[in-house]
């Protein structure tokens, strides 16, 4: 793609004015990305508990592997779908901090209600009101943060926002590990009007409602940011957005496939990694839940903040550098994901898990830097929005639903998860690398695009 051909299909945005950032106005950039790491965690923690309760679900409603993974996914996807890219178009009109804070109060609200839930379409509705929700958020959370903080310095930026986002699932595991060990002698409550509330219900209500006092936090802290070029107030509409990514194809069709596949496999492994040690190793989530959140949080994280320097690094002497360490850390991790689940101990298994999380880590702040610095700035809630509807909504659905199938009606056997969860990596890992791999040139023509047109 030339930036010829580029400028005849997406007005090129007029470079803002070179200005002296302030000391203040960068400690105030890394604040706004320090809260918005704290909205990711939270919506993190909301989204992920439920993997814990695959049992005690499946016990006290009567629910399927399959049931249990429509609760996980396509509940929570659907709305997903619906309510994401509206709402990302009113974050580039230029309201993304009410965007973020009003969407993390519902959802904090839907958690918290999940807990009183007495059936199986009870909770899918409970769930659907926190996809729906989460969907408005991160799109414009991932754009305030690329007009308050200095372009060459956008990598760390994104490792700590999704340090935010390891923390959220790590801390979903652990923290709901302990509240399940510590009320795992609490008798059922009887509420009138509402039926029984049980030790796993509790979870849901006490993690859900931290999130009302952090959207009370950004309305009261975190100012708009101001765009760093050129604003269209007005933001793009949705067919200038489609033209932009059709005439960019060769870097975004490849990368948005690779992008799908390997979310299926994060989170249909988050979804089933705790059923996993608790069918293979006999690790209930009591035991479970502690210490996979440490140690994949202590694991993902070294390997967040070394890809992010390492980006970095390589930025110096190459346009590419944020997608190749994408590549380079999906393409490392894969014999150590695929190995993981057929280990003897589950300690081995904790040790290959934990080496493997650190490496696939690495590409995370690389990807999200990638997608800001080509695209044009106004455009960007809604760029955020296709690829985290992809990452989500479709990734969070097939990924958890897929695996529950092959369990159900392939292996037929619940101790049969751990070859499931090989097969499936031994899959679409490899084919995940190869499409990030041919969008890695592209990309890098499509970042230089963009500095020529002063984003």
């Amino acid at each position: 793609m030339t930036l010829a051909a580029h400028a005849e299909t997406t007005p090129i945005e007029a470079p803002a004015a070179p200005s002296v950032v302030s000391e203040d106005a960068m400690k105030g950039g890394w604040y706004a990305v320090f809260v918005m790491a704290l909205v990711v965690m939270l919506a993190q923690i909301d989204r992920n508990v439920i993997s814990l309760m695959v049992q005690p679900m499946k016990r006290d409603l009567g629910l399927s592997d399959t049931q249990v993974s429509l609760l996980i996914g396509l509940a929570f996807s659907v709305t997903y779908t619906l309510v994401g890219p509206p709402v990302s178009r009113i974050a580039d009109r230029g309201f993304r901090r009410p965007v973020v804070a009003a969407s993390l109060a519902i959802w904090s609200c839907a958690t918290a209600a999940c807990g009183l839930a007495q059936n199986f379409w009870q909770l899918f509705l409970g769930r659907a009101v926190v996809g729906g929700a989460e969907s408005a958020s991160s799109p414009a959370s991932l754009s305030m943060i690329a007009d308050v903080i200095p372009r060459h310095k956008l990598p760390r930026a994104y490792a700590i926002y999704n340090a935010g986002f390891i923390g959220g699932g790590a801390l979903a595991l652990t923290l709901g590990g302990l509240l399940l060990g510590a009320l795992r002698h609490m008798e059922p409550i009887h509420v009138p009007g509402i039926g029984l509330i049980r030790d796993w219900q509790i979870v849901f209500i006490v993690l859900g409602l931290p999130g009302l006092l952090v959207s009370l936090l950004i309305m009261l802290t975190v100012p708009e940011p101001q765009r760093r070029s050129g604003h269209k107030a007005e933001g793009y509409p949705l067919r200038e957005v489609l033209r932009f990514l059709v005439a960019n194809r060769a870097m975004h069709l490849p990368m948005l496939c690779g992008v799908l596949l390997n979310s299926m496999q994060a989170f249909g492994a988050a979804a089933w990694v705790p059923a996993f040690y608790e069918r293979t190793y006999g690790w209930g989530p009591a035991v479970a839940g502690p210490l996979l959140g440490p140690i994949n949080m202590a694991s993902a994280l070294a390997g967040l903040f070394f890809g992010a320097w390492l980006a970095e690094r390589l930025a110096k002497r190459r346009d590419d550098a944020n997608l190749r360490v994408m590549f380079l850390a999906n393409f490392l991790s894969i014999p150590f994901m695929v190995i993981q689940p057929l280990m003897p101990s589950p300690w081995l298994a904790l040790s290959l898990s934990a080496v493997g999380g650190a490496i696939a880590a690495m590409g995370g702040a690389g990807y999200n830097s990638a997608l800001q610095l080509s695209t044009p700035n106004a455009m960007r809630g809604q760029i955020n929005a296709l690829y985290l509807f992809c990452i989500a909504a479709i990734g969070g659905t097939l990924g958890p639903l897929f695996i529950a199938l092959l369990t159900d009606f392939v292996a037929g056997k619940e101790e049969d998860l751990r070859y499931v969860l090989v097969g499936f990596r031994a899959l679409f890992a490899p084919l995940d690398c190869f499409l990030i791999w041919l969008a890695v040139r592209p990309y890098g023509k499509a970042f230089r695009a963009r500095i020529e047109a002063g984003d």
